[in-house]
């Protein structure tokens, strides 16, 4: 019952649409253009009588002219439902002899109604010819066949047009996409390969060398993991969470042997979300990010925290120590994890800045799905 009810309502709703349907500038062209063909029909009716007798030839051309003009909107109404039912071009002959059929059905409905209508009052002395009315049937069907023809090419035009702009919209959006594709992949090997990272571990690695020679071969071993994931994953649009989790273990314990007390690490992972989907490299960049832009002291360290929750997000937050002299940056990591979302037609992640936390929600990828 409910189904049904929806239907009607369907129904009643593409009915109310088709009845508002825009009147376009070729409409009033063909109102005018098709005009004369009723003033025909009005000589038609009377004969001689329409030019000679001057009560005759103004209200007969006042009536068919109103006749004209309700026949050309129901017209009209006509060929925008038969547009709407029948879009596609590969419909275009069948739309093309339903629309003609149509269309002449009214014009004969019409036609018929107009002279009966004058026969079954004696309008103005009507007196009923049968050769005048097939000959306004003829001149009908010829006027449909036309107007028919105009609307049927301008349409198929149009639409070969659109088509055609899409298309060309389509082409640009791709070029587009592989620029920001070849951009995001310059920008993710900028931010592998980074410099002042390597060079900081290797400091951190030298001074450990001399101090505690178990850190500094456990610091080494960490570092491997870390180049190593980053070559491996270099040609990869997605990996897993748990890859993710261990790569930012290796990658935290790093930054763990520089910052000691002042940095800590707070992961809260469910299960069940280990083999979902992410860019490789995004915690990565999350982390370098809070490190670049943050004070880290053991009076006051810096928590970063990874969790994820019931909505398939990954939740990368860091306590927020601003420095005093503000790191000047192009936001790169943040947009390059943004543009990876794009290209692979996924939800865009979500940044959020409060007084004392920064927050970015990513969103997981369904390995099973």
């Amino acid at each position: 019952m409910a189904a049904c009810k929806a239907e009607e309502l369907r129904k009643m709703s593409k009915f109310e649409e088709i009845l508002k349907s825009p009147i376009t500038k070729k409409d009033v062209w063909v109102l005018f253009v098709c005009l004369p063909y009723f003033i025909t029909l009005a000589y038609l009716l009377f004969g001689p009588r329409y030019l000679d007798e001057m009560h005759v030839f103004i209200y007969a051309t006042l009536t068919v002219s109103a006749v004209w003009v309700i026949s050309w909107r129901l017209h009209i109404l006509a060929g925008h439902y038969m547009r709407v039912a029948m879009q596609g071009v590969q419909q275009t002959t069948y739309r093309l002899l339903v629309s003609v059929s149509i269309y002449i059905a009214l014009t004969g409905v019409i036609a018929c109604a107009l002279f009966y209508g004058f026969y079954a009052t004696g309008f103005l002395g009507y007196q009923f010819d049968l050769g005048n009315f097939i000959a306004a049937m003829l001149c009908g069907l010829l006027i449909n066949l036309v107007a028919t023809s105009f609307y049927e090419g301008l349409y198929i035009f149009e639409r070969w047009r659109d088509t055609m702009l899409e298309a060309e919209n389509l082409k640009l959006e791709a070029e587009k996409l592989k620029k920001a594709n070849l951009q995001s992949q310059l920008d993710g090997l900028k931010s592998q390969v980074n410099p002042h990272f390597l060079f900081n571990s290797l400091n951190s690695l030298s001074a450990l060398i001399h101090k505690d020679p178990d850190k500094a071969e456990l610091f080494l071993d960490e570092l491997s993991k870390v180049y190593r994931y980053l070559l491996r994953t270099n040609e990869q649009e997605l990996t897993t969470l748990s890859a993710e989790i261990k790569f930012v273990h290796s990658y935290f314990h790093l930054l763990k042997t520089r910052y000691a007390e002042g940095i800590a690490l707070d992961i809260q992972i469910d299960n069940s979300y280990e083999e979902h989907l992410l860019p490789p490299l995004t915690l990565q960049m999350l982390l370098e990010n809070a490190v670049k832009h943050n004070v880290i002291l053991k009076e006051e360290p810096l928590i970063i925290s990874i969790k994820t929750d019931e909505n398939d997000n990954l939740i990368v937050s860091n306590s927020l120590h601003k420095k005093r002299l503000v790191v000047q940056s192009n936001k790169v990591g943040l947009a390059n994890i943004s543009t990876k979302y794009r290209l692979l037609n996924q939800p865009d992640i979500i940044i959020s800045n409060s007084d004392n936390t920064f927050t970015v929600i990513i969103p997981l990828i369904n390995n099973l799905k």
